[in-house]
């Protein structure tokens, strides 16, 4: 199943996951013109995670997409 979410749930998310990896700044978050795939491998790569172990981790996360 594909994790949808969009910029307007992306607040909450990325609010969810600062608080689970406090490594992950404001900039690393930040999602402006790039795309949702290039941003999650940006994070993931950061995170020393796949794209598919990222896109787990926001599927458990509670939000309201």
């Amino acid at each position: 199943m594909e994790t949808n979410f969009d910029m307007t749930g992306w607040g909450e998310i990325s609010g969810q996951l600062r608080m689970k990896y406090p490594e992950l700044n404001d900039a690393d978050l930040y999602w402006g013109r790039t795309s949702r795939d290039d941003l999650i491998a940006m994070i993931s790569a950061k995170l020393g995670k796949t794209k598919k172990e990222l896109m787990d981790t926001i599927k458990s996360l509670d939000y309201h997409s």
